[in-house]
C-alpha cells in the first residue's frame, strides 16, 4: 500500500512573529519622516538665519570700516548679507566664492519652501554696528517665519546684538 504524504505549506507562527517585529520597527524609524512639514521647515529656515545673523555681526565687528547688514528680498522668500553701501548686492564668501545669499527652494534653503519671512526692520535690513550691536539701537529687530500652520519669531537685542 502506498502512503501519500501532504507537505503542508505556510508560515510557523515563529517567522510570523519575526515579520511583524520587522515590520514593526521599520514603522517606527520611518514615522519621523511623516511628521509635521511645516515645522521642520520652520526650523530650517529659523537656524540658517539665526547662523548668518552671528556670521553677519562678525564680519561687522571685523570691518569697522564697513557698514554690513543682512538684507530681506521684498517677496519674504529668502536674505543676503551686504555691504550697505551697495544694499542689493550680496558679499562673496572669500572661502566659497559664492554670494552670501539664501534663496528658499535653493541651495541651502532648498527643502525650505512654504516659509515666508519679515521684518519690523526699517528698509527690511539687520545693520550692525562695529560693536557688534544694531545700529538702530532703540528698538528690538524682529523677524518673522511663517508657515500655513505656523509661527516662529526671532529677536534681536539692539544693545548686545544677542539673538533670541
Amino acid at each position: 500500500m502506498m502512503r501519500r504524504t501532504h507537505k503542508q505549506s505556510g508560515f510557523t507562527l515563529i517567522e510570523l512573529l519575526l515579520a511583524i517585529a520587522i515590520m514593526a520597527i521599520l514603522a517606527a524609524l520611518a514615522a519621523p519622516l511623516f511628521g509635521d512639514n511645516d515645522a521642520l521647515q520652520l526650523d530650517s529656515a529659523k537656524r540658517l538665519l539665526i547662523s548668518d545673523l552671528e556670521y553677519t555681526q562678525i564680519l561687522a565687528i571685523t570691518n569697522p570700516d564697513k557698514a554690513i547688514g543682512l538684507v530681506f528680498d521684498e517677496a519674504g522668500t529668502g536674505w543676503h548679507i551686504a555691504s550697505l553701501d551697495d544694499p542689493l548686492t550680496p558679499l562673496i564668501d572669500s572661502i566659497s566664492g559664492d554670494p552670501l545669499l539664501v534663496e528658499f527652494g535653493k541651495g541651502t534653503a532648498i527643502y525650505i519652501v512654504d516659509v515666508t519671512i519679515s521684518t519690523n526692520a526699517a528698509k527690511d535690513c539687520i545693520e550692525y554696528d562695529i560693536g557688534g550691536g544694531l545700529s538702530n539701537f532703540m528698538t528690538d529687530a524682529e523677524i518673522t517665519l511663517t508657515t500655513a500652520t505656523g509661527v516662529k519669531i526671532v529677536t534681536i537685542d539692539p544693545i548686545t546684538g544677542s539673538i533670541h
